[in-house]
């Protein structure tokens, strides 16, 4: 199965590199890609369903948590998929947890979370599986629970694309796609608060596959349906990293937009109605942003004089963790971190961890290879590894931390879990955590976990970490709209969406979206794979003008008045 996965997802560090119009040159970083047409379960090592207190009841529905039989199956076959393959994530109305009272829901997440840096864009090709009822929302959005703000209050980041179906019926249904965001929101349900919006998009159809994409900036928010653009967002932007998340789910009436009365739970399994969103593929890519080197020094694990006391300038081990050159081959190099617990007698843990300088609000992304051996293994056990980024401070106390913390707000993203039935054994797997330093930082550590509750065997090995600071890029060209690095159709479109409207396609900075705009965008044209040849500027008579009919006379005098 495993084989299957890696032809179909991909966490890649795939990389195209694109000229940015005179300035700097930009790198666009493929995160992951999956297009669902494997077989069997969606791939574990990028998804998994919510556990512990990650909102598993929501509105009026109980998601799905048991990762041997909930989760979501993909290479279900579809002919109006691109492959002619989907995932699917159901909803059913009869729920044996609560029979008569409440639905079951599917929330898919990745494993990995995404930090902005100079920018982020996730898209996915989704739909409502027509026969679709009212009063159900289908999700894809990306969201975390960061920190407590002020402490015992919770607060959220989130972007989102919801698909309700109460657009998608009726006599005349208006088929609009749904958004909203939060920036340390309150922590309540995905329908309440928030900015959400409809939009009109004509000729939608929401059981029909659209492309839906964000693009997130420093900037700005942009939502685009279909490449057109729908919404900008330009005020309290969301700043902390975000997993991305799939789901669908019956609201309460709280929801009132999505919430349909006549959708009720089912009190038998035999009167179970079954509705389902499809997800034809996902993507996920890091644009506008340059990385620096690792930071981490031995980040292979190679200097065996190394632990350094303090853990900065190379790796503190601590317990029963231990540089290895002999038990197993290493991913990288000629040696591995060997991990396995203390054998305290209760929760504590062994591992690893470094300290790099840092300053408050810069961004990281760290990465390890890990390895669950099924000749040492940890399956059917209760160990689990993770690895983790935690904030120190200068006087030495942690003051915030992502993936493993002893305070209330924080959820471990295990990369290997004893307890696991999907558990992957005898492959080196590549796991990434993300996260933004909060006032008062003065070092990142980044920490390697293996997590013993009781007292069983079992052991993991790490090898090939990495820590890299996330920083924005170069300048962009002031009719880049979408900050891509590349000024093209894409840009021309959001030109087009804004003209007369709104500022979305400002190119002059004088807060509108008109002729003189679109002049700065055809000055600063790259092409339409953002290398423009000699000569390739396109002429209003050709490639412009039939870009935006409706404007011609207008745009014909704007380019007599540039001659």
């Amino acid at each position: 199965m495993m084989k299957a996965w890696r032809k179909t997802s991909t966490l890649a560090c795939g990389l195209v590199w694109a000229a940015a119009i005179g300035e700097s040159s930009l790198r666009a970083e493929v995160l992951l890609r999956d297009d669902f047409n494997g077989s069997g379960n969606v791939n574990t090592a990028v998804w998994r369903l919510p556990f512990g207190e990650e909102g598993s009841f929501v509105g009026r529905t109980q998601f799905r948590g048991d990762p041997a039989t909930d989760l979501p199956q993909q290479g279900l076959a579809e002919p109006l998929a691109s492959d002619g393959k989907v995932a699917e994530l159901y909803l059913d109305t009869y729920s044996p947890i609560d029979p008569g009272n409440q639905f079951l829901g599917t929330d898919l997440l990745t494993k990995q979370n995404f930090a902005r840096g100079g920018g982020l864009t996730f898209e996915s090709r989704i739909r409502l599986k027509p026969t679709t009822t009212g009063g159900l929302v289908g999700g894809f959005f990306s969201y975390d629970v960061q920190r407590e703000s002020p402490p015992g209050t919770l607060v959220r980041d989130e972007i989102d694309y919801e698909l309700i179906s109460n657009q998608a019926i009726g006599g005349a249904p208006t088929n609009d796609p749904f958004t909203n965001f939060w920036n340390e929101g309150p922590f309540t349900g995905p329908g309440a608060a928030g900015a959400g919006q409809f939009h009109n998009v004509a000729g939608l159809n929401l059981t029909q596959f659209q492309n839906y994409k964000v693009e997130w900036t420093p900037a700005a928010i942009k939502w685009y349906v279909n490449n057109s653009l729908v919404r900008t967002q330009t005020t309290n932007v969301p700043d902390d990293p975000m997993k991305l998340h799939f789901n669908l789910w019956a609201p309460d009436s709280s929801f009132s937009d999505a919430f349909n009365a006549a959708l009720t739970p089912a009190a038998t399994s035999g009167a179970n109605q079954r509705y389902a969103l499809q997800v034809d593929h996902v993507e996920v890519n890091r644009i506008n942003t340059t990385l620096s080197a690792n930071l981490l020094a031995d980040p292979s694990f190679e200097n065996q004089t190394s632990p350094n006391p303090n853990g900065t300038g190379g790796w503190t081990v601590f317990n029963n963790a231990f540089y290895d050159g002999v038990n197993l081959l290493p991913q990288d190099g000629e040696v591995a971190l060997k991990t396995f617990g203390p054998f305290h007698g209760s929760t504590d843990a062994s591992g690893a961890f470094q300290n790099v300088p840092a300053l408050p609000g810069q961004q990281f992304t760290s990465s390890i290879y890990a390895y669950s051996p099924s000749g040492d293994s940890i399956f059917g056990r209760a160990n689990y590894t993770t690895i983790a980024l935690q904030f120190v401070n200068s006087g030495g106390a942690v003051i915030g931390s992502v993936n493993f913390s002893p305070g209330t707000n924080q959820k471990e993203t295990p990369i290997f879990d004893g307890r696991d039935p999907n558990l992957i054994e005898d492959e080196w797997l590549k796991y990434s955590v993300d996260a933004i330093a909060p006032t008062g930082t003065a070092f990142v550590r980044m920490n390697l976990f293996f997590i013993q509750t009781q007292n069983e065997g079992g052991a993991v090995w790490f090898d090939n970490a990495s820590l890299m600071r996330l920083d924005s890029a170069a300048t962009f060209a002031s009719a880049d709209f979408n900050q891509d690095g590349f000024v093209n159709g894409v840009d021309l479109a959001s030109w087009k969406a804004a003209y007369g409207t709104n500022a979305g396609g400002d190119a002059d900075g004088d807060g509108d979206s008109d002729g003189n705009d679109f002049l700065l965008w055809q000055r600063q044209y790259t092409g339409p794979n953002g290398v423009a040849a000699a000569g390739a500027v396109p002429e209003p008579g050709s490639l412009a003008l039939l870009a935006f009919t409706g404007a011609g006379v207008a745009c014909a005098r704007w380019s007599r008045r540039a001659l």
